[in-house]
């Protein structure tokens, strides 16, 4: 087995066909990692990144391209940062990015699954208070379609 790092922390964190995501900290910021990768060979990687921290905790492949969610525009911290976003996007076959949904919910939340359906995929995600997972936080469903 090879192991790559891109950075401070190297975060892999779920695979659809030949991509695999998750997260990098680059010293600086946390940012979402795209790999699309053969066997052990890395054959590409791309980093999403925007104003703060971004962590991508799933994805689910479609016929033209994938979905990805995570959570953005937040402030990472040792027990699960705050002010995080919800975070949505479809990337072509590419991955180039051709839409993106970031979703304010409770001021702290992240999508943490995308499951396909028919006519679309259900999304999963939380929302909370760092420390207090218990009794304030919230799970959220939704449903969205390949183009949002």
């Amino acid at each position: 087995m090879r192991t790559h790092s891109f950075g401070a922390e190297t975060v892999p964190v779920a695979m659809a066909g030949d991509l695999l995501v998750g997260s990098v900290h680059d010293g600086r910021n946390y940012k979402i990692m795209l790999t699309r990768i053969n066997g052990e060979e890395i054959v590409e990687t791309r980093f999403i990144s925007g104003e703060n921290d971004g962590e991508d905790h799933s994805i689910a492949e479609f016929r033209d391209g994938y979905l990805i969610g995570g959570a953005v525009e937040g402030a990472a911290t040792p027990d699960g940062g705050e002010g995080w976003k919800a975070y949505l996007a479809g990337l072509d076959e590419s991955l180039n990015v051709l839409w993106e949904l970031k979703l304010n919910v409770r001021n702290n939340g992240a999508v943490y699954s995308i499951l396909p359906g028919r006519d679309g995929f259900f999304i999963a995600g939380e929302t909370g208070k760092p420390g207090d997972k218990g009794s304030s936080s919230e799970r959220f469903p939704l449903r969205a379609s390949s183009s949002g």
